[in-house]
């Protein structure tokens, strides 16, 4: 019986460590390549990304697509994306620093190829408690976005039906601006 009990205790051991492993480790070869990809441009500015990073950290997309991304931090204050986007499909993508997805949007919901997003650190919950005033509507230039975690990736893809179009697109693409806000 006590050969049994130590038998059942490894295996409990090794399912938790197992368990442990296959839920941490997405999140932490996710932040690498984040911390990776931005290395030469730094946190807050937007960037586009080399076709060979685009095809390992995004696999499915078509091989022509032009992707920009921002590794955005703001834990010393907001940080605004704006894009000014040609006619056509595009999507933004904000991803927290562990790959969920927090915010996403598309052509046809923005209704407009111009806007900004406010991302922005989540108010705790004493913060909402404490919070008098609400935001004031007047004041949006854009879509505001609350996340969890102080970092993440803000993503730009769009895709291209001709090789010959591309480096337009990328040089469109490239005049977006991720900046630290105040």
């Amino acid at each position: 019986m006590r050969r049994f009990y130590w038998f059942a205790a490894a295996i409990f051991l090794a399912m938790g460590v197992h368990a442990a492993f296959v839920l941490s480790m997405p999140a932490f070869v996710l932040q690498r390549s984040i911390a990776r990809i931005s290395g030469e441009t730094g946190t807050n500015a937007f960037f586009i990304l080399p076709v060979e990073e685009q095809h390992r950290l995004f696999p499915a997309y078509p091989p022509l697509s032009a992707i920009g991304a921002c590794a955005f931090d703001v834990s010393k204050g907001p940080v605004d994306l704006s894009a000014d986007m040609p006619a056509g499909f595009w999507t933004l993508t904000i991803y927290s620093s562990s790959g969920d997805v927090i915010y996403a949007l598309n052509d046809t919901q923005a209704g407009t190829g111009r806007f900004t997003v406010n991302l922005k650190k989540a108010p705790s919950l004493l913060d909402m408690l404490s919070q008098t005033s609400l935001d004031d509507p007047g004041t949006m230039s854009g879509w505001n976005v609350s996340t969890a975690e102080p970092t993440g990736l803000a993503v730009l893809w769009q895709p291209v039906a001709e090789a010959a179009l591309r480096p337009s697109i990328v040089r469109n693409l490239g005049k977006t601006i991720c900046k630290a806000v105040g």
